[in-house]
């Protein structure tokens, strides 16, 4: 197996990194407050997913299960 070594990243990246990292955990926090319902509102955007299958994207990963997202089948 062949071990890829990843790229240093300059110093100069770091606090943007780190920032990132805040602002991710801030939101993780805020959305494990929430009802997947209410993530699932907070999350809608007209074109996207509706919000009955961000509302079962919720609920999966509240439980813990994938919240990998298949697109439905087109009808013929």
């Amino acid at each position: 197996m062949m071990i890829r070594r990843l790229r240093q990243l300059p110093p100069e990246a770091r606090p943007h990194i780190a920032a990132a990292g805040r602002v991710l955990a801030q939101a993780t926090a805020r959305m494990n407050t929430m009802s997947p319902r209410e993530i699932a509102e907070a999350a809608y955007t007209p074109g996207g997913p509706s919000r009955e299958q961000l509302e079962k994207l919720a609920e999966a990963r509240l439980m813990g299960q994938s919240i990998r997202h298949t697109p439905p089948a087109e009808v013929a």
